[in-house]
């Protein structure tokens, strides 16, 4: 596709097809996203070449004692600042790297309080809940006050009865789990010479290595957390089986572990596991070798999908966990802020990263946890 011969009525359109293909099967993300570089760029080259052409017209003019009337393109671009464009999103990338903005862009900035784009936020969010991820996997959801998550410590089963007999009343006990924020920061530091990159670049640049930090943080804490300005992870949770995994992994060890875990949980339940344990114990054992399939960037064991974290070595020990993941509730408070701070001593930018979230498992039976000998 040539898209140095499309309009830029051609460019968004496409750019539009492309935002609908991420969420197909077999979707082939890599050329999806260099494509879309390749757009983004083309179409922030042509703004940039357009608004030359507008300040060289004025300057002639100025000599010439001509008042010059405003391109209808560069009218209508003053109207596309809004939050959700991405003449907004290059404006606010302009203000925190200190480049040189135009008057449209300073407006629109201020006009807006300099909020997050909505295009950043999303493009966050897309990279920081990955569903072959444990965030990816459990409720997340996005209240931005106090949550409070009810919990039974006693729940009694229904029971049959005839039709009109007397109801005997069940002495259920409803517990709470309360969230409440915690802080998690990344704070990167990069030379002046990010003045020399493209906006998309410098967009990019931030978004991935501010979110990639943050998200590992999340997704370790949801498995190790201590409780204490962290989530609380399952680990803390869950105790290890009084049964613990030979040294040699066996067939009837996983199943039993599968075994373990109420039928109530079975249908959604996921591996936690190292990634020494997945390839050198399981990938090597030859009886599982018809229960291992791999599905993309997704592995299955025994139909359900496995998370390879290297913080289930708890304690030293390899450790399985199999649960269902959406017992376990994971609140995000407030979305990536980004602010950047000039150092007193350098000429280097340095960009801070921040949200705000908590987590715990709601209901502790929902996991069984296995430690190898």
């Amino acid at each position: 596709m040539d898209i140095k011969n499309m309009t830029a009525e051609e460019l968004e359109a496409r750019r539009t097809e492309l935002a609908g293909m991420i969420d197909t099967p077999d979707a082939d993300l890599d050329t999806i996203e260099a494509e879309a570089r390749s757009i983004n760029a083309e179409l922030a080259a042509r703004r940039d070449e357009e608004t030359k052409r507008a300040e060289a017209r004025s300057i002639v003019a100025a000599g010439a004692g001509i008042v010059v009337a405003e391109p209808v393109a560069q009218q209508e671009e003053k109207r596309m600042y809004t939050i959700d464009s991405i003449e907004y999103r290059d404006a606010w990338v302009k203000h925190i790297v200190g480049r040189q903005m135009a008057e449209e862009e300073r407006a629109a900035l201020t006009s807006a309080g300099a909020v997050i784009p909505t295009m950043t936020v999303n493009a966050v969010w897309d990279r920081l809940v990955k569903p072959a991820e444990l965030l990816g996997k459990v409720d997340v959801t996005q209240f931005p006050t106090y949550v409070r998550f009810p919990k039974a410590t006693t729940n009694n089963a229904a029971t049959a009865q005839a039709v009109g007999g007397t109801i005997t009343e069940s002495s259920d006990v409803i517990g709470y789990v309360d969230l409440v924020p915690n802080e998690y920061v990344k704070l990167l530091t990069v030379g002046a010479d990010i003045e020399n990159m493209a906006i998309d670049a410098i967009h990019t640049w931030i978004v991935d290595n501010l979110t990639g930090q943050i998200r590992y943080a999340i997704n370790k804490d949801i498995l190790v957390g201590t409780g204490t300005n962290s989530l609380k992870g399952i680990t803390a949770s869950v105790s290890a089986n009084a049964t613990a995994l030979p040294a040699s992994i066996t067939k009837a060890a996983i199943l039993k572990i599968m075994a373990a875990l109420g039928s109530v949980y079975q249908t959604g339940a996921i591996w936690i596991m190292t990634p020494k344990m997945f390839y050198e114990d399981i990938m090597s054992l030859s009886q599982l070798n018809d229960y291992v399939i791999n599905d993309g960037f997704q592995t299955k064991l025994f139909g359900h999908d496995v998370v390879l974290m290297s913080e289930a070595l708890v304690s030293s020990k390899e450790t399985i966990f199999y649960g269902d993941p959406k017992a376990y509730k994971v609140n995000v408070f407030k979305a990536l802020e980004v602010k950047p701070f000039e150092t007193a001593t350098t000429t280097n930018i340095q960009f801070r990263g921040a949200t705000m979230a908590d987590g715990e498992l709601i209901d502790t039976s929902a996991f069984v946890r296995f430690a190898q000998t």
